[in-house]
């Protein structure tokens, strides 16, 4: 009999781009750390059991939405002892995936979350250790440092997808300046 798997987590991380390649549409960037997230969750890098699974189907996602189709693909995944870097190749044929690129290479947006089934894990002072985990997916987030960035993005025209920019002003923007 097979044990039941645990229901997907997701934590979020406020990132960092470490490399922008504009001419192939590829971010660089820290997914994840050893840091405690603001919930007290921390996940070790070096848990990561399934890499090699994950990279056969190596899917980014937008906010999580496993409805809408990818935003782009994971092409390398570096762990690290303090953190995970991944390297994202953004959809050249999705003008969503486009806008989302460019928001990262204008550094609108930074965040980045990962959606995870954990293994082992071990309660800590007001969260819990995530020793060993399997990576479902990761996606883009918006989680920006400041609001205003993303009201700027909107209003200079830099966001062309109707859906996306909706989405950024009904969701994103009424929450982040209510």
């Amino acid at each position: 009999m097979t044990a039941p798997r645990a229901d997907p987590r997701i934590l979020a991380f406020p990132g960092q781009t470490l490399k922008v390649d504009e001419s192939k549409m590829v971010v660089r960037s820290i997914i994840s750390t050893n840091k405690p997230d603001r919930a007290g969750d921390v996940i070790v890098p070096a848990g990561l059991r399934n890499a090699d699974e994950y990279l056969r189907n190596p899917v980014v996602l937008w906010a999580h939405q496993r409805s809408l189709p990818p935003i782009g693909i994971c092409e390398r995944l570096t762990l690290e002892a303090d953190r995970i870097i991944a390297e994202t190749k953004f959809s050249a044929s999705s003008p969503f995936a486009q806008d989302v690129f460019k928001l990262y290479a204008e550094g609108v947006l930074r965040g980045w979350s990962i959606g995870f089934v954990p293994a082992r894990v071990q309660p800590a002072n007001g969260g819990s250790i995530y020793r060993e985990w399997d990576l479902l997916e990761y996606s883009a987030v918006p989680i920006p440092e400041n609001p205003q960035a993303l009201t700027l993005a909107i209003r200079k025209g830099m966001i062309h997808d109707a859906d996306l920019r909706h989405w950024l002003v009904r969701d994103v923007l009424a929450v982040l300046v209510a």
